[in-house]
């Protein structure tokens, strides 16, 4: 009997604009070498205002998204940082999340940064809480977490 090749057509362009690209597995973790923060410059609403920072995070050297700090002004003029981590949909549930959080944060200026999450966005809590942020408040739908600077 002799082996015979299946024959593949062609992708379609639509087929090819929808094939994801190689992702490891979820059961490997990224490693913090992997990792790079590159600083980049941010809008009003991304860092880019004064006391903020942005990043661009990159995993082996593809894009993997961005974080950033802004300095939120509250109602009893008191200011305070705050960190958003968003990570590209194909490159979640790898361990990018808790890296990006921890090195932006000891990257920055900040001895003390505070993350808001909602409570339904269990991958993000447990990125900051291994990147070191712990709760120091829940309201409703929400958790306010605090990192602090180890001295």
């Amino acid at each position: 009997m002799s082996k015979t090749k299946k024959l593949r057509r062609p992708l379609t362009p639509r087929e090819k604009a929808t094939k994801k690209p190689f992702i490891p597995s979820l059961l490997s973790r990224v490693l913090e070498k992997d990792i790079e923060l590159i600083e980049g410059k941010g809008t009003k609403k991304s860092g880019g205002e004064e006391g903020g920072h942005y990043w661009h995070i990159f995993y082996n050297g593809k894009r993997a998204g961005r974080v950033f700090i802004n300095l939120v002004h509250s109602h009893d003029s008191n200011s305070y940082p705050a960190i958003t981590v968003e990570i590209n949909a194909n490159m979640r549930g790898i361990g990018i999340g808790t890296i990006a959080f921890r090195k932006a944060c000891e990257l920055s200026k900040y001895d003390e940064i505070f993350a808001s999450i909602r409570k339904s966005n269990t991958a993000s809590r447990i990125a900051a809480e291994r990147a070191g942020f712990k709760e120091i408040e829940e309201s409703g739908t929400g958790i306010s977490m605090v990192w602090r600077r180890k001295k």
